[in-house]
Formats: C-alpha cells, sequence, structure tokens
C-alpha cells in the first residue's frame, strides 16, 4: 500500500502541475470542509504547486457545521501555509430560506450550492481554478449534490475510493481526527454519509469493487446491500448526464 500512496501521490503531483500549467492559472482553490477528501486534496495541491499557489475558503453554516469541522479546516490551512478566508453562511441561507417552502434535502443542497457559488466568485477573482474534492466512492454512487460539490474544474481524488483516500491520508500526515472523522457533507445537523447510506465505506467500497471489476463478494450480507448501491446509483445517474439540448438544426 505504500507504494500504491507514492504512485498515487506523484501522478495527481504530476497531473496538478500540468493542468494547472495548461490553463495559466495562477492558482487552485478548494473548499476546505475539516473533512479527509478536501484535507487530501489541499495537502496535495501544497505538494504539487506551493503553499503560495493555493487558497482555502472555510465556509460553515454553523447551524448545521459542528464546530470541530470548522476548526479542523482552519487547522490545517494553518498546517499547511495556505492562503485562506472563513465565511459564515448561516445568515445568508436563512435569509433566503425565508422566502422559500421548507424541504430539508433542498434547504442542504441549497447550502452546498451557496458554498461552490463562492468557490468560484473567488477563483475569479484569483484567475484561479477549482479543485473538486469529491472521491471515486462518491462519485460512482451519485453522493454528491449536483452543481454543488459535484462542480470544478478538475478532480486529483476521483479515481480512489473513500478508503484508498483514508490511506492516502495517513501517508501525508494528516492529522488522525481527519481521519478518523466520519464522512459528511453536513446536509443538516447530524448528517453523516454513511448513516444516510445505511453502509460503513468499507463495505461500499468492497460493493463498489465488485460492481466495477466483477471481483467476488465473499459476504451474503454484502452481497444483498449490494442490490441497494445498485439502485442508489441508478437514481443518482442524472449527476453524471450534461443537460440534455433539444437539437434544431441536423
Amino acid at each position: 500500500m505504500k507504494n500504491f500512496n507514492q504512485r498515487s501521490c506523484a501522478l495527481i503531483s504530476s497531473f496538478l502541475r500540468k493542468e494547472v500549467k495548461k490553463r495559466n492559472a495562477e492558482c487552485v482553490v478548494i473548499g476546505i470542509s475539516g473533512g479527509i477528501d478536501s484535507a487530501v486534496v489541499a495537502s496535495l495541491a501544497v505538494k504539487a504547486l506551493g503553499p503560495g499557489r493555493v487558497f482555502g475558503l472555510v465556509l460553515p453554516d454553523s447551524a448545521v457545521t459542528p464546530r470541530v469541522d470548522t476548526n479542523h479546516a482552519i487547522e490545517l490551512a494553518k498546517r499547511l501555509k495556505i492562503r485562506n478566508r472563513m465565511i459564515e453562511l448561516s445568515g445568508v441561507r436563512n435569509q433566503i430560506l425565508r422566502r422559500l417552502p421548507r424541504n430539508r434535502l433542498a434547504s442542504g443542497n441549497l447550502l452546498v450550492r451557496l458554498r461552490m457559488a463562492i468557490i468560484y466568485y473567488y477563483s475569479t477573482i484569483l484567475d484561479g481554478i477549482v479543485l473538486g474534492t469529491s472521491d471515486k466512492s462518491e462519485i460512482i454512487l451519485g453522493y454528491f449534490t449536483k452543481y454543488g460539490d459535484g462542480a470544478a474544474d478538475l478532480y486529483p481524488i476521483a479515481d480512489l475510493y473513500k478508503t484508498q483516500v483514508r490511506s492516502l491520508a495517513k501517508y501525508l500526515a494528516i492529522p488522525e481526527d481527519i481521519i478518523n472523522k466520519k464522512s459528511s457533507a453536513r446536509l443538516w445537523k447530524g448528517h453523516t454519509a454513511e448513516g444516510e447510506i445505511g453502509l460503513t465505506y468499507e463495505d461500499i467500497d468492497k460493493i463498489l469493487n465488485y460492481l466495477e471489476r466483477r471481483t467476488p463478494i465473499e459476504n451474503s450480507r454484502l452481497e444483498k446491500k449490494s442490490v441497494k448501491i445498485k439502485q442508489l446509483i441508478e437514481k443518482n445517474k442524472h449527476k453524471h448526464e450534461m443537460p440534455v439540448i433539444c437539437r434544431i438544426l441536423q
């Protein structure tokens, strides 16, 4: 696994340098949540480009974002010595929601899209490009918000399963408190990814690996759970599709 992590780190660093140069970008902009994926992406970006070309945004909504997440995000930015800014979003979101019908999922997705709007705002100001923090597990499942955390210019870790990202995080010496934290988009208070899906990422990745490579699942419980994963993938298929164009001229 050490060789795999070394190779992944080298490939991603090379990818970032090449793509940033190709786009003549001054920097990369990352939303730092205090979770493992954004911590790994920010760390890899610093390795590839240096701290002066990485800008981090910490965008909590104190109504749903645990204080520990915000603290971890700020501490990580300081540790990596990158330029960063923290903007509290609760007031902005509440002001918008006062005029909208109540819906927990829609409200959560609104928060994620507000974050991405701000990330792209700073990307424009800084002449930068946005790094996505979604991993392979989330992307295959469609476990992201369309035009929210699913929006980006480059995806550094999108070919790594969540369990592989955790291994890479240890290799990069990401703090254990971040590595061991339950993954969550924090769409609402107490929200966790594994709680919503009903499986741990260890089990999810075994099922996804089975579906992708047809490796055997030596566990009848997981075979039954694979049906749920297939249904989730099918349900979220639209997130991978470009908007359909009505063709006029043939």
